[in-house]
């Protein structure tokens, strides 16, 4: 999730290259519906400092009658910059329906999926609002829910995963995630460690075994910069 406010804006247009092709076995029942409180680090040269806190909302939602996952993600930091995400995916594979974005540095990107179409607008640093509209008509992955994606996926060793993926603000990009080994974390127990690919940024998440909690994540930035994001509980 984090990775989409670290990565500069593009935008794309005409036909989404990124079509969703479904990811096997994905089981949402899995996803812990609740609301998570995370800490955020900035790593420099391994001197770690807090720069602000994130409330991680999950729940379900019905629009038009489909069952839904809904996600409300509010960042208070100096690091990332304040702001409130609204996504909404499809319950039963995770593909974009709505993104609704609005950060103090970020602008606004309002995204939705409809009969077939990514349509909305994109409003950045004062610039004259950008307009989508493509063609993705067997739907497509949001970048900012890979890690629900990933969540909900048959975790094992040597698990991989690669998909193409949109964002209003990046564009169409291909992530992709390996499980690379299992470790047991002080307060959260035993946990998957995930090496993920956002299209070029690399970072590593670890997901709980037992909830599917995303309790720990680190994105390398920079050589000596990363950003550590820890549930506080």
């Amino acid at each position: 999730m984090l990775c989409r406010f670290l990565l500069a804006a593009a935008l794309l247009s005409g036909t989404i290259e990124a079509q969703a092709r479904p990811v096997s076995r994905l089981d949402t029942k899995l996803l812990r519906l609740t609301t998570d409180s995370l800490e955020v680090y900035v790593v420099r040269q391994g001197k770690q400092g807090r720069s602000g806190t994130i409330v991680d909302a999950l729940d379900t939602v019905r629009v038009n009658g489909e069952l839904c996952l809904q996600r409300v993600y509010s960042r208070t930091d100096v690091a990332l910059g304040d702001g409130v995400d609204t996504l909404v995916d499809a319950f039963a594979d995770v593909t974009l329906r709505l993104i609704d974005s609005r950060s103090d540095g970020g602008g606004v990107e309002h995204l939705e999926w409809r009969s077939g179409r990514i349509v909305g607008v994109i409003e950045q640093g004062g610039r004259p609002a950008r307009q989508i509209d493509s063609a993705a008509a067997n739907g497509v992955y949001s970048s900012a829910s890979f890690d629900l994606i990933l969540r909900a996926a048959p975790l094992a060793n040597g698990y991989t995963v690669t998909i193409p993926a949109f964002s209003g603000r990046q564009g169409a990009k291909t992530v992709s995630a390996k499980v690379a080994g299992s470790e047991t974390l002080p307060r959260f127990g035993a946990t998957w460690r995930l090496d993920v690919d956002f299209g070029g940024r690399s970072a590593t998440f670890w997901i709980t075994k037992d909830s599917r909690r995303l309790v720990r994540q680190i994105v390398h930035v920079l050589p000596g910069l990363e950003i550590l994001i820890l549930a506080s509980h």
